[in-house]
C-alpha cells in the first residue's frame, strides 16, 4: 500500500470516528427522544369499541305458568355405548367441562318444574324397525324418546332418515323444535342440512363478523329484534359469539345483526337474520350463547328466559295422534331432571 492510500484509509477511518462519536454525545446530551407521532387510528379510538370486558350478571327467569313439560335436548355427541351420565354433557351433574354446556337454559326449566332429558345414543343401538301399528314412522332410540317429549332442543346434528321422519312427525303433532347451528360447523359448511329441509330452514354457509362495533372481538356480534314476539320481548340486544345466517321458507325473523355487520364469505354487508321462527320451529344461528359466560352479556339471559317459555308452551308429549302411541303409567327411558342435580364431595358424578 503506497503513501496516498494509507492516507485515504486514514481519512475514511478519523470520519467514521467523528460521526458515530457525534451521534452518541447526541444522545447522551439530548434533553429527551422526539415525541412519537400521534397514532390516528379509529379502530383504537372509537367509543363504541371501548368495550365493557367485565362479564353482567345473568338472571335468567321464566314468565311461563305451564304446567309441567318434558324437554328433550340432543347435545350432539357420537354414540359411546352408553354414557356414565349423559346429564353432564349439558352441564349437570358433574364438575367436568361439558360438551354442550347450556345450564343456564336447563336449570331455569328445572327450577320451573319441568323435566329436561339428555338424548345420548348408545353404540350397538338396534336398527330402525317398522313404526307403531304398521305405519311409516320408524322406532328409532330419539323417536322412542320423543314420544313423551313436548319439544325438542337440537344442534344441527346428523340424523338418519327414520330419525328425520320421527321429528317431522313430532313437529306435525304439535312439538316445539329448537335447531341451533354449531359454532364449529359456520366456518365449514352448514352441519344437518337434511334435518334443516325436513323443518323448512336454511343455514347459510360462513359467519357473521362486525369490526365497527362487537362485543369484546369482531366475532361477537350483536342482534336485535327484528319485530315483536315472546322470543324478543325484553331483549334490546343479544350477543351470539359465532353467529351463522339463517333463514326459513315461511315465517318470521326474530333477530337480525346490527348495522356493520358482515359476512365471511363475501366480505359484503349482510342483515340476514340470526334467528327465524316458523311455526313451532325456532331456528338460531348459534350454539355458544347459551353458555354460562355469555349468558351474562347484554341481554343473553333475557333471550334464554323466553327461548324457556316457547320450550314450554306446547304439550304435544309425542308427535301427530297415531304416530305414536303416548306412554301410559310406565316410566320415562333416559336420565330425567325435576331438580338441580347436585356434586358431591368427593368429585363423583351424582348423576352418574
Amino acid at each position: 500500500m503506497n503513501h496516498a492510500e494509507r492516507l485515504a484509509v486514514a481519512f475514511v477511518a478519523t470520519l467514521a470516528v467523528m460521526v458515530v462519536g457525534a451521534t452518541l454525545a447526541g444522545f447522551i446530551t439530548a434533553d429527551g427522544a422526539a415525541p412519537a407521532p400521534e397514532i390516528e387510528n379509529d379502530h383504537f379510538t372509537d367509543e363504541d369499541l371501548l368495550h365493557d370486558d367485565t362479564p353482567g350478571e345473568a338472571d335468567v327467569t321464566m314468565s311461563s305458568n305451564q304446567p309441567s313439560r318434558t324437554v328433550l335436548v340432543d347435545p350432539g355427541v357420537e354414540a359411546t355405548g352408553g354414557a356414565a351420565s349423559p346429564l353432564a354433557l349439558i352441564g349437570l351433574g358433574g364438575s367436568g367441562v361439558a360438551d354442550r354446556d347450556i345450564r343456564p337454559l336447563a336449570n331455569v326449566l328445572i327450577e320451573n318444574g319441568h323435566e329436561v332429558r339428555v338424548h345420548a345414543p348408545s353404540a350397538g343401538a338396534p336398527a330402525a324397525g317398522p313404526g307403531p301399528s304398521g305405519q311409516s314412522g320408524a322406532e328409532t332410540q330419539l323417536g322412542t324418546k320423543l314420544e313423551d317429549a313436548d319439544a325438542f332442543v337440537t344442534f344441527d346434528s346428523e340424523y338418519s332418515a327414520a330419525e328425520r321422519e320421527a321429528i317431522e312427525s313430532f313437529v306435525d303433532g304439535g312439538g316445539t323444535v329448537v335447531s341451533m347451528t354449531d359454532p364449529d360447523e359456520a366456518f365449514d359448511q352448514p352441519g344437518g342440512a337434511a334435518l334443516d329441509s325436513t323443518l323448512g330452514v336454511t343455514t347459510r354457509p360462513g359467519y357473521a363478523y362486525n369490526l365497527a362495533e362487537n362485543d369484546l372481538n369482531y366475532q361477537r356480534v350483536y342482534a336485535e329484534p327484528a319485530g315483536e314476539s315472546g322470543l324478543t320481548e325484553g331483549v334490546d340486544r343479544a350477543v351470539f359469539p359465532t353467529a351463522t345466517p339463517v333463514g326459513a321458507a315461511a315465517g318470521s325473523e326474530a333477530f337480525r345483526p346490527i348495522e356493520g355487520t358482515q359476512l365471511s364469505t363475501t366480505r359484503a354487508p349482510t342483515d340476514a337474520p340470526l334467528v327465524v321462527r316458523d311455526g313451532s320451529v325456532i331456528k338460531i344461528g348459534d350454539a355458544d350463547f347459551l353458555s354460562p359466560e355469555n349468558a351474562q352479556r347484554a341481554d343473553n339471559d333475557v333471550l334464554i328466559g323466553n327461548l324457556a317459555d316457547e320450550l314450554v308452551a306446547s304439550g304435544a308429549a309425542g308427535a301427530a295422534p297415531g304416530a305414536f302411541p303416548v306412554g301410559g303409567d310406565s316410566p320415562p327411558e333416559g336420565p330425567v331432571v325435576r331438580e338441580p342435580p347436585e356434586t358431591p364431595a368427593d368429585g363423583t358424578d351424582a348423576a352418574a
